[in-house]
């Protein structure tokens, strides 16, 4: 999902954040796992590729740089879909070693553009299975999160307002020009969004598009331009937005608050699951395959709650208090099927710009 939600300058913050709960997984080492080849002569840097708002906690990309033996060069291309569709055209003849940021609804954008070489990490045996979507290992899983409607508490509150508690509320005239959406074409929120829409109406979704539309819906071009420009929390004129049932501790965190100002709307809430391959004609394969081990280390995985504010897609791993506390824990969020997701995206993104554009 995601996504360092805040500015990356606060990384220092989130290392520190990391040092206790990073202290007993560090102990087990960042150790690449032994499908990699042991001596490489690749002096990399590796590249990794991957959207506008990543973050590597910055004490554990020291330790990975250490045991890879290579820098990590980190080249942002815009929100997600745009970091992609870029990637996708120099297939092949690619940027960078490693992209990261393919998600359940984007992979077959992926598999058919012939993105990645397949690698299949041995720390991959320590991912539940539901969560390992591409079976060819072309993409390995290293995050999940749930992207979901979030509100500002206090102003509802003031407003005497209570809020929305659905999909179906936030098409009601009481919330009229109060949500602030992602454009689906170019950012991987907002393609979730879409998707569970879909999800939870079938073939009534472009109703419910034209509801929402009618409704006053607000549409910008990155989870950026939401949070942080439309969002009423950072002075915005839009109470309601597309973010992430972690959002909340990430308020904690950066904002130093001791309650975050956003409550999550959970029925809202949609499964994202992120993942990171090697692409085709990497410059630095074996360090590529390298990093990906890395990626599944306990110490990487270790960090992402609190640096890029996603769960780790191992469940074996500490995870911090503040993340426990605050964010939105979903025992059974909305699905998304990467086949249907593939099957049906260009055509539900073409109805909605005819409905929403």
């Amino acid at each position: 999902m995601k996504r360092a939600h805040w500015s990356v300058a606060m990384l220092v913050i989130a290392g520190v954040a990391m040092t206790g709960c990073s202290s007993k997984t560090a102990s087990k080492g960042v150790s690449t796992s032994s499908s990699t080849t042991a001596n490489s002569k690749e002096t990399g840097p590796v590249v990794l590729v991957t959207y506008a708002d990543y973050a590597i906690d910055e004490t554990v990309k020291s330790q990975v740089e250490a045991s890879i033996g290579a820098k990590i060069e980190v080249r942002m291309n815009g929100d997600a879909g745009a970091a992609l569709s870029k990637a996708i055209v120099t297939a092949g003849k690619p940027e960078g070693d490693v992209f990261f940021g393919v998600d359940n609804t984007s992979m077959t954008r992926a598999i058919d553009a012939r993105l990645f070489d397949g690698y299949t990490p041995n720390l991959l045996a320590q991912v539940p299975p539901a969560m390992d979507l591409d079976k060819s290992h072309r993409m390995v899983p290293i995050d999940s999160g749930s992207v979901c409607v979030d509100y500002d508490k206090k102003w509802f509150a003031d407003k005497g307002l209570a809020p929305p508690t659905s999909f179906d509320d936030l098409a009601d005239p009481k919330y009229k020009k109060l949500l602030a959406i992602e454009n689906p074409v170019t950012s991987s929120p907002g393609l979730v969004f879409l998707m569970a829409t879909h999800a939870k109406y079938g073939t009534g979704a472009a109703d419910y598009w034209r509801k929402l539309k009618a409704n006053g819906v607000a549409v910008v071009g990155s989870w950026g331009d939401a949070w942080n420009t439309r969002y009423t929390v950072h002075k915005g004129d839009r109470p309601l937005v597309i973010s992430y049932a972690s959002s909340p501790p990430a308020e904690v965190v950066y904002d130093n608050l001791k309650e975050p100002q956003s409550g999550v709307i959970e029925n809202t809430c949609a499964r994202q699951v992120e993942m990171a391959g090697v692409l085709r004609g990497a410059a630095h394969p074996v360090l590529a395959r390298k990093l990906i081990d890395a990626m599944l280390t306990p110490l990487w995985q270790g960090s992402l709650p609190t640096s890029n504010f996603v769960d780790p897609i191992r469940t074996d791993v500490a995870i911090p208090d503040v993340y426990k506390q605050f964010a939105a824990h979903l025992s059974a969020p909305i699905s998304i099927d990467p086949a249907a997701a593939g099957a049906n995206r260009d055509k539900w993104i073409d109805e909605w710009r005819s409905i929403v554009e």
